[in-house]
């Protein structure tokens, strides 16, 4: 497997941290930017999807957003554009790479799709293109003395810090359900002008018609609904693909390798390039956490 490589590139904020893993140029099947959500980093993108893509011959990038992971920056005035604008230089120093967002990242890629050709467009759990307001409601019901703190010291850090809320809202389970409890020390803060432009600035644009989409969403996922889901794929043209017991942190809850085998088989239809030498083989197999390969992948569409 090839290691993960780190660099930097120039943003408007100061230097943004890329991670990238995978073969390269004309060895590559294709280019894989990963947009990671509000709270968050590149860790999640780390931890499985990168490695995996990487081993099935995708270049494989990702970006921290200013003052996220150890990119540098302020947060407490970073804006929904400012981060769009971070993506978007790095999209110019890469290879017309598909875009993969989950949550906020999706938000973000949603927009960049509407304002410039891209190769391919896939939304995991992502907000949808009229705002977060369902997913805003029920942080508001879960934690409404961390709301009242966030306002209070001017960042959205209140929310992930207490231990019920982030276990209720990233992955959907209960006080007493603490398997994904390793994970809680890995969110950040946030910004609060951030907030209010994935409730405020709407997604105005679509996809060039020839972009192909891809929307999937978790059916017990507490921050982004079904309905959502179901509206963002309605308007992008495709069927939502749900991946049943899985949270909003799909990309690394127990059925990430679900989620996974959908995306690999949307690229394989849809965007992969012939690498030489290699022989096509099935598409959209699932290999569940056993390591046993299941015959079609474990989903449901609505």
């Amino acid at each position: 497997m090839t290691s993960l490589g780190h660099s930097t590139i120039k943003g408007k904020a100061g230097a943004l941290s890329v991670r990238r893993q995978g073969p390269r140029g004309e060895a590559a099947k294709g280019q894989l930017l990963f947009l990671h959500g509000a709270w968050s980093s590149t860790w999640y993108w780390d931890m499985h999807f990168m490695p995996h893509f990487a081993e099935a011959g995708y270049d494989c990038v990702a970006v921290n957003l200013r003052a996220h992971g150890d990119s540098e920056g302020e947060i407490r005035f970073a804006t929904i554009e400012d981060y769009i604008d971070d993506v978007t230089r790095l999209i110019g120093e890469l290879d017309s790479p598909i875009l993969i967002g989950h949550s906020m990242g999706g938000f973000i890629a949603q927009h960049i799709a509407a304002r410039q050709a891209v190769r391919g467009l896939a939304l995991l759990a992502s907000v949808p293109h009229y705002g977060c307001w369902s997913g805003f409601l029920n942080v508001v019901r879960t934690t409404p003395s961390g709301v009242l703190r966030c306002l209070s010291t001017g960042d959205l850090t209140p929310i992930v810090t207490d231990p019920d809320a982030a276990r209720s809202l990233m992955f959907s389970r209960g006080p007493l359900e603490s398997d994904m409890d390793y994970m809680l020390d890995l969110y950040g803060t946030e910004s609060i002008p951030a907030l209010f432009g994935m409730l405020l600035k709407r997604v105005r644009g679509l996809p060039a018609a020839s972009t192909p989409r891809l929307v999937v969403g978790a059916d017990r996922d507490r921050l982004v609904s079904a309905t959502d889901v179901r509206r963002t794929a309605r308007r992008l043209g495709v069927e939502p693909v749900f991946i049943p017991n899985s949270s909003h942190m799909l990309t690394v809850d127990h059925r990430w390798r679900t989620v996974a085998a959908v995306l690999m088989e949307w690229l394989t239809i849809h965007l992969a390039r012939p690498v030489r030498g290699e022989s096509a083989g099935p598409a959209g197999s699932v290999v569940p956490e056993d390591g046993e390969a299941e015959d079609k992948p474990a989903l449901r569409r609505a």
